[in-house]
């Protein structure tokens, strides 16, 4: 099992998880929230935050163990961190979660710039930059990822004040904003297929850290996510839009 596990120091290990359970806590907060502003009882509105932390506690509990069987440290196109757990976890969110009324009623109910600002859990990207120092990533791909997210989540919050003090400007940014954030996902899944695809000379570093446990959760947790919050955030621009 501790084949699988990261080279990376226990310190970073540790806080990469804590790092991921906070960001379950934040998302749970924040759906709890909305509840309670669309009208929601109390009890019901704890239940969801309940459920959102037990989800994806059990989530990372599932890929956790995927990853330490090694099931996840495969050479694969796509990254088996995306066949074993990303893709079904996205098939979930968009075919079962984003279809039910309470989605809608809490999407309805959530004020753009929450959900804009839950991104500001990417600054974890910053993990990508550390394999890098710790010679476990490439530089492209570790630069491309970290930096891709680290500048969406230190955006969010000024395009959520910007959309906030109801500029006239406000809706092209929050879509140049959401769309900036769609491409860095979507770039760094090809530039992860280029370099699966590449044959790599003697001593080049590979992609094989993220396979392992616990940062493979990058490719069970992110890309679905993600896309699943950007999505929503296009949706409420068009709830926005009718209601106008």
């Amino acid at each position: 099992m501790s084949h699988y596990i990261s080279s990376m120091p226990l310190w970073a290990i540790v806080s990469f998880i804590i790092g991921f359970f906070i960001t379950h806590v934040f998302f749970a907060r924040r759906f709890r929230q909305a509840a309670i502003d669309g009208g929601m009882s109390l009890g019901r509105s704890n239940r969801i935050q309940q459920v959102i932390i037990v989800f994806f506690t059990a989530f990372f509990i599932y890929a956790s163990a995927l990853a330490l069987v090694g099931i996840m440290d495969k050479d694969t196109i796509p990254p088996m961190g995306i066949i074993c757990a990303g893709l079904p976890l996205a098939i979930l969110l968009f075919g079962v979660v984003g279809k039910t009324e309470l989605y809608k009623d809490l999407l309805r109910a959530i004020t753009m710039e929450s959900l804009i600002t839950l991104h500001v859990f990417r600054i974890i990207g910053i993990f990508f930059i550390l394999l890098y120092i710790y010679d476990l990533l490439p530089a492209g791909f570790a630069f491309s990822a970290g930096l891709g997210d680290i500048i969406t989540a230190v955006l969010a919050y000024p395009v959520a004040v910007i959309y906030a003090k109801g500029k006239s400007w406000r809706i092209p940014v929050v879509y140049a904003w959401n769309i900036i954030g769609i491409f860095d996902v979507v770039n760094l899944l090809i530039i992860a297929v280029i370099i699966l695809k590449s044959k790599l000379s003697p001593g080049e570093v590979g992609l094989r850290e993220i396979d392992l446990f616990p940062f493979s959760y990058f490719a069970a947790f992110a890309p679905a996510v993600l896309i699943f919050l950007h999505v929503a955030v296009f949706n409420k621009l068009n709830q926005r839009k009718i209601n106008n």
